[in-house]
Protein backbone atom coordinates (compact mmCIF):
# COMPACT_ATOMS: atom_id res chain seq x y z
CA UNK A 1 0.00 0.00 0.00
CA UNK A 2 1.32 3.42 -0.95
CA UNK A 3 0.83 6.14 1.65
CA UNK A 4 0.16 9.66 0.52
CA UNK A 5 2.21 12.54 1.95
CA UNK A 6 -0.34 13.36 4.66
CA UNK A 7 -0.45 9.82 6.05
CA UNK A 8 3.33 9.47 5.78
CA UNK A 9 3.69 12.52 8.00
CA UNK A 10 1.22 11.15 10.55
CA UNK A 11 2.97 7.76 10.50
CA UNK A 12 6.36 9.38 11.10
CA UNK A 13 5.00 11.41 14.02
CA UNK A 14 3.44 8.32 15.61
CA UNK A 15 6.67 6.37 15.11
CA UNK A 16 8.69 9.17 16.69
CA UNK A 17 6.45 9.32 19.75
CA UNK A 18 6.58 5.54 20.09
CA UNK A 19 10.38 5.61 19.96
CA UNK A 20 10.57 8.41 22.54
CA UNK A 21 8.20 6.53 24.83
CA UNK A 22 10.35 3.39 24.59
CA UNK A 23 13.47 5.43 25.38
CA UNK A 24 11.74 7.13 28.32
CA UNK A 25 10.55 3.79 29.68
CA UNK A 26 14.04 2.33 29.31
CA UNK A 27 15.57 5.30 31.14
CA UNK A 28 13.00 4.95 33.89
CA UNK A 29 13.76 1.26 34.27
CA UNK A 30 17.48 2.06 34.71
CA UNK A 31 16.89 4.59 37.47
CA UNK A 32 16.24 4.18 41.18
CA UNK A 33 15.11 6.53 43.94
CA UNK A 34 17.37 5.63 46.85
CA UNK A 35 17.66 6.71 50.47
CA UNK A 36 20.02 6.44 53.42
CA UNK A 37 18.85 6.98 56.96
CA UNK A 38 21.80 8.07 59.11
CA UNK A 39 24.54 10.68 59.15
CA UNK A 40 27.09 8.09 60.14
CA UNK A 41 29.96 6.16 58.60
CA UNK A 42 27.68 3.13 58.42
CA UNK A 43 26.24 4.72 55.28
CA UNK A 44 29.63 4.95 53.54
CA UNK A 45 28.90 2.22 50.95
CA UNK A 46 25.93 4.06 49.45
CA UNK A 47 27.73 7.42 49.70
CA UNK A 48 30.75 6.09 47.80
CA UNK A 49 28.55 4.41 45.20
CA UNK A 50 27.01 7.78 44.43
CA UNK A 51 29.99 10.09 44.94
CA UNK A 52 32.57 7.94 43.13
CA UNK A 53 30.20 7.24 40.23
CA UNK A 54 30.03 3.49 40.81
CA UNK A 55 26.25 3.32 40.28
CA UNK A 56 26.63 5.33 37.06
CA UNK A 57 29.46 3.02 36.02
CA UNK A 58 27.01 0.12 36.27
CA UNK A 59 24.49 1.97 34.11
CA UNK A 60 21.90 2.91 36.72
CA UNK A 61 20.88 6.49 37.51
CA UNK A 62 20.43 6.92 41.27
CA UNK A 63 18.55 9.78 42.91
CA UNK A 64 19.95 9.60 46.45
CA UNK A 65 18.68 11.49 49.49
CA UNK A 66 18.72 11.38 53.28
CA UNK A 67 15.60 10.56 55.26
CA UNK A 68 15.38 9.77 58.98
CA UNK A 69 15.03 6.08 59.83
CA UNK A 70 11.27 5.64 60.14
CA UNK A 71 10.54 8.14 57.37
CA UNK A 72 12.87 6.33 54.96
CA UNK A 73 11.02 3.04 55.40
CA UNK A 74 7.63 4.74 55.19
CA UNK A 75 8.78 6.22 51.88
CA UNK A 76 9.42 2.73 50.54
CA UNK A 77 6.11 1.45 51.87
CA UNK A 78 4.34 4.26 50.01
CA UNK A 79 6.35 3.73 46.83
CA UNK A 80 7.95 7.18 46.83
CA UNK A 81 11.36 5.58 47.43
CA UNK A 82 12.53 2.37 45.79
CA UNK A 83 15.62 1.14 47.62
CA UNK A 84 17.60 2.20 50.64
CA UNK A 85 20.40 1.46 53.06
CA UNK A 86 18.51 1.47 56.35
CA UNK A 87 18.41 -0.22 59.73
CA UNK A 88 16.11 -2.81 61.19
CA UNK A 89 13.00 -0.64 60.66
CA UNK A 90 12.16 -2.68 57.56
CA UNK A 91 11.60 -5.70 59.79
CA UNK A 92 9.26 -3.75 62.05
CA UNK A 93 7.36 -2.47 59.00
CA UNK A 94 6.98 -5.99 57.60
CA UNK A 95 5.74 -7.21 60.95
CA UNK A 96 2.99 -4.62 60.57
CA UNK A 97 2.11 -5.94 57.10
CA UNK A 98 4.37 -3.90 54.76
CA UNK A 99 5.55 -5.68 51.61
CA UNK A 100 9.30 -5.08 51.95
CA UNK A 101 12.38 -7.26 51.51
CA UNK A 102 16.06 -6.86 52.38
CA UNK A 103 18.24 -7.68 49.36
CA UNK A 104 21.81 -7.22 50.65
CA UNK A 105 23.58 -6.99 53.98
CA UNK A 106 25.14 -3.77 55.23
CA UNK A 107 26.43 -4.52 58.70
CA UNK A 108 25.39 -7.65 60.64
CA UNK A 109 26.63 -6.29 64.00
CA UNK A 110 26.25 -3.05 65.94
CA UNK A 111 28.91 -0.38 65.52
CA UNK A 112 28.25 1.78 68.57
CA UNK A 113 29.66 2.95 71.87
CA UNK A 114 27.75 3.82 75.03
CA UNK A 115 28.90 7.22 76.29
CA UNK A 116 28.00 8.49 79.74
CA UNK A 117 28.33 11.57 81.90
CA UNK A 118 31.49 11.74 84.09
CA UNK A 119 29.67 10.66 87.26
CA UNK A 120 28.59 7.36 85.64
CA UNK A 121 31.39 4.85 86.16
CA UNK A 122 29.70 1.50 85.42
CA UNK A 123 26.50 0.14 83.88
CA UNK A 124 25.16 -0.44 87.39
CA UNK A 125 25.23 3.33 87.95
CA UNK A 126 22.50 3.70 85.30
CA UNK A 127 19.82 2.12 87.50
CA UNK A 128 17.08 4.65 88.09
CA UNK A 129 18.51 6.94 85.42
CA UNK A 130 17.50 8.05 81.92
CA UNK A 131 19.43 6.98 78.79
CA UNK A 132 19.13 8.43 75.28
CA UNK A 133 18.69 6.80 71.87
CA UNK A 134 17.41 8.13 68.55
CA UNK A 135 13.94 6.75 67.74
CA UNK A 136 11.71 3.88 68.87
CA UNK A 137 12.71 0.59 67.18
CA UNK A 138 15.84 2.20 65.67
CA UNK A 139 19.17 0.37 65.90
CA UNK A 140 20.19 2.61 68.80
CA UNK A 141 17.03 1.64 70.69
CA UNK A 142 17.63 -2.09 70.26
CA UNK A 143 21.35 -1.78 71.04
CA UNK A 144 20.56 0.04 74.27
CA UNK A 145 17.94 -2.53 75.31
CA UNK A 146 20.29 -5.46 74.59
CA UNK A 147 23.21 -3.90 76.51
CA UNK A 148 21.01 -3.01 79.47
CA UNK A 149 19.63 -6.56 79.67
CA UNK A 150 23.15 -8.05 79.38
CA UNK A 151 24.04 -6.03 82.46
CA UNK A 152 21.03 -7.01 84.54
CA UNK A 153 19.00 -3.84 83.93
CA UNK A 154 15.42 -3.99 82.67
CA UNK A 155 14.63 -1.34 80.02
CA UNK A 156 11.62 0.87 80.81
CA UNK A 157 11.68 -0.39 84.40
CA UNK A 158 15.17 -0.02 85.88
CA UNK A 159 16.20 2.52 83.24
CA UNK A 160 13.99 4.95 81.31
CA UNK A 161 14.72 5.40 77.60
CA UNK A 162 14.54 8.90 76.13
CA UNK A 163 13.99 9.25 72.37
CA UNK A 164 16.11 12.17 71.17
CA UNK A 165 15.15 11.92 67.46
CA UNK A 166 18.66 11.73 65.97
CA UNK A 167 22.26 11.10 67.01
CA UNK A 168 22.95 14.80 67.58
CA UNK A 169 19.91 14.87 69.85
CA UNK A 170 21.39 11.99 71.84
CA UNK A 171 24.63 13.92 72.37
CA UNK A 172 22.78 17.08 73.33
CA UNK A 173 20.56 15.19 75.80
CA UNK A 174 23.54 13.63 77.58
CA UNK A 175 25.62 16.82 77.50
CA UNK A 176 22.74 18.84 78.97
CA UNK A 177 22.13 16.32 81.74
CA UNK A 178 18.72 15.24 80.47
CA UNK A 179 20.14 11.72 80.11
CA UNK A 180 22.93 9.94 81.97
CA UNK A 181 24.20 8.07 78.93
CA UNK A 182 23.51 7.60 75.24
CA UNK A 183 24.32 5.44 72.24
CA UNK A 184 26.83 7.13 69.89
CA UNK A 185 29.28 6.48 67.10
CA UNK A 186 31.89 8.54 65.27
CA UNK A 187 31.86 11.44 64.54
CA UNK A 188 29.32 12.23 67.30
CA UNK A 189 31.40 10.32 69.84
CA UNK A 190 34.36 12.66 69.20
CA UNK A 191 32.22 15.63 70.18
CA UNK A 192 31.06 13.63 73.19
CA UNK A 193 34.65 13.09 74.36
CA UNK A 194 35.37 16.78 73.89
CA UNK A 195 32.35 17.55 76.08
CA UNK A 196 33.73 15.39 78.87
CA UNK A 197 31.70 12.24 78.27
CA UNK A 198 33.33 8.82 78.63
CA UNK A 199 32.80 5.48 76.93
CA UNK A 200 31.58 2.83 79.37
CA UNK A 201 30.78 0.08 76.84
CA UNK A 202 32.30 -0.58 73.41
CA UNK A 203 29.26 -2.22 71.83
CA UNK A 204 31.17 -2.88 68.57
CA UNK A 205 33.60 -5.14 70.42
CA UNK A 206 30.71 -7.25 71.70
CA UNK A 207 29.99 -8.33 68.10
CA UNK A 208 26.29 -8.70 68.82
CA UNK A 209 24.60 -10.34 65.78
CA UNK A 210 21.99 -7.90 64.56
CA UNK A 211 20.68 -6.49 61.30
CA UNK A 212 22.35 -3.13 61.95
CA UNK A 213 22.00 -1.96 58.36
CA UNK A 214 20.97 -3.64 55.11
CA UNK A 215 19.68 -2.75 51.65
CA UNK A 216 15.89 -2.68 51.66
CA UNK A 217 13.49 -2.70 48.72
CA UNK A 218 10.12 -4.21 47.82
CA UNK A 219 9.13 -7.28 45.77
CA UNK A 220 7.36 -4.92 43.35
CA UNK A 221 10.52 -2.91 42.65
CA UNK A 222 12.64 -6.06 42.47
CA UNK A 223 10.20 -7.55 39.98
CA UNK A 224 9.64 -4.47 37.81
CA UNK A 225 13.18 -3.07 37.95
CA UNK A 226 15.23 -6.22 38.40
CA UNK A 227 18.04 -5.09 36.08
CA UNK A 228 18.32 -1.68 37.76
CA UNK A 229 18.42 -3.30 41.21
CA UNK A 230 21.08 -5.76 40.04
CA UNK A 231 23.23 -2.97 38.62
CA UNK A 232 22.72 -0.91 41.77
CA UNK A 233 23.89 -3.80 43.95
CA UNK A 234 26.93 -4.29 41.75
CA UNK A 235 27.85 -0.65 42.38
CA UNK A 236 27.18 -1.13 46.09
CA UNK A 237 29.40 -4.22 46.25
CA UNK A 238 32.23 -2.38 44.51
CA UNK A 239 31.81 0.42 47.08
CA UNK A 240 32.37 -2.13 49.84
CA UNK A 241 35.64 -3.08 48.15
CA UNK A 242 36.66 0.58 47.83
CA UNK A 243 36.28 1.06 51.61
CA UNK A 244 38.78 -1.73 52.23
CA UNK A 245 41.27 -0.64 49.58
CA UNK A 246 41.01 3.09 48.92
CA UNK A 247 41.22 5.23 52.04
CA UNK A 248 41.43 8.52 50.13
CA UNK A 249 38.24 7.95 48.12
CA UNK A 250 36.42 6.65 51.19
CA UNK A 251 37.39 9.60 53.38
CA UNK A 252 36.51 12.09 50.64
CA UNK A 253 32.98 10.70 50.36
CA UNK A 254 32.60 10.52 54.14
CA UNK A 255 33.63 14.16 54.50
CA UNK A 256 31.24 15.26 51.76
CA UNK A 257 28.15 13.54 53.18
CA UNK A 258 29.03 14.31 56.79
CA UNK A 259 29.57 17.93 55.68
CA UNK A 260 32.95 18.32 57.35
CA UNK A 261 36.51 19.05 56.28
CA UNK A 262 37.94 18.20 59.70
CA UNK A 263 40.41 15.44 58.86
CA UNK A 264 40.59 14.21 62.46
CA UNK A 265 36.83 13.66 62.47
CA UNK A 266 36.82 11.94 59.08
CA UNK A 267 39.78 9.75 60.08
CA UNK A 268 38.00 8.62 63.23
CA UNK A 269 34.90 7.67 61.25
CA UNK A 270 37.04 5.80 58.74
CA UNK A 271 38.83 3.90 61.52
CA UNK A 272 35.48 2.86 63.03
CA UNK A 273 34.17 1.38 59.79
CA UNK A 274 37.06 0.40 57.50
CA UNK A 275 37.16 -3.25 58.58
CA UNK A 276 33.55 -4.03 59.51
CA UNK A 277 31.73 -4.22 56.17
CA UNK A 278 31.26 -7.65 54.53
CA UNK A 279 33.01 -8.66 51.31
CA UNK A 280 29.96 -10.57 50.08
CA UNK A 281 26.82 -8.90 51.48
CA UNK A 282 24.64 -11.95 52.04
CA UNK A 283 22.09 -11.53 54.82
CA UNK A 284 22.05 -14.23 57.52
CA UNK A 285 19.06 -15.60 59.38
CA UNK A 286 20.93 -14.95 62.65
CA UNK A 287 21.03 -11.17 62.24
CA UNK A 288 17.32 -11.05 61.40
CA UNK A 289 16.42 -13.37 64.27
CA UNK A 290 18.23 -11.04 66.68
CA UNK A 291 15.81 -8.27 65.68
CA UNK A 292 12.77 -10.55 65.93
CA UNK A 293 13.86 -11.61 69.42
CA UNK A 294 13.55 -8.03 70.72
CA UNK A 295 10.72 -6.77 68.47
CA UNK A 296 7.50 -5.83 70.28
CA UNK A 297 5.08 -7.11 67.64
CA UNK A 298 3.37 -10.44 68.52
CA UNK A 299 4.02 -11.56 64.92
CA UNK A 300 7.78 -11.59 65.65
CA UNK A 301 7.31 -14.93 67.43
CA UNK A 302 5.52 -16.54 64.49
CA UNK A 303 7.45 -15.35 61.43
CA UNK A 304 10.67 -16.94 60.22
CA UNK A 305 13.83 -14.87 59.58
CA UNK A 306 13.92 -16.09 55.97
CA UNK A 307 10.64 -14.28 55.27
CA UNK A 308 12.42 -10.93 55.59
CA UNK A 309 15.23 -11.21 53.05
CA UNK A 310 16.09 -12.40 49.55
CA UNK A 311 19.76 -13.12 48.80
CA UNK A 312 19.14 -14.25 45.22
CA UNK A 313 20.47 -11.13 43.46
CA UNK A 314 23.68 -11.03 45.50
CA UNK A 315 24.10 -14.77 44.94
CA UNK A 316 23.85 -14.27 41.16
CA UNK A 317 26.39 -11.45 41.32
CA UNK A 318 28.66 -13.68 43.38
CA UNK A 319 28.29 -16.56 40.89
CA UNK A 320 29.26 -14.24 38.02
CA UNK A 321 32.69 -13.67 39.59
CA UNK A 322 32.09 -9.92 39.99
CA UNK A 323 32.75 -9.83 43.74
CA UNK A 324 36.04 -11.67 43.39
CA UNK A 325 36.99 -9.38 40.52
CA UNK A 326 36.43 -6.06 42.32
CA UNK A 327 38.28 -7.30 45.38
CA UNK A 328 41.37 -8.27 43.39
CA UNK A 329 42.16 -4.83 42.06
Amino acid sequence: MVLNAKYKKVFLIISLFAMLNVQAASAQEMSLRAVYNALSGVMAPIWIGQDAGLFTKQGVDVDLKYLAATTAVQGMVGGGEEIGLVGNQGIDAKLEGADLTYVASGLPVFVFQLYARPEIKTMADLKGKVVAVTQPAASTDYAMRIVLKRNGLEPDKDVRILYAQDINGVLNSVSAGNAAAGIMSAPTSIRGKAAGLRSIVDITALKVPFLFTAMLSSPKVIREKSEAVTRFLRGYIESLAVIRKDKETTMRSMGKFLKTTDQAVIESVYDDYKDVFPVTPLISAAEVKAVLDVAKSPRAKTMKPEEFFDNSIVQKIQASGFIEQVNKR
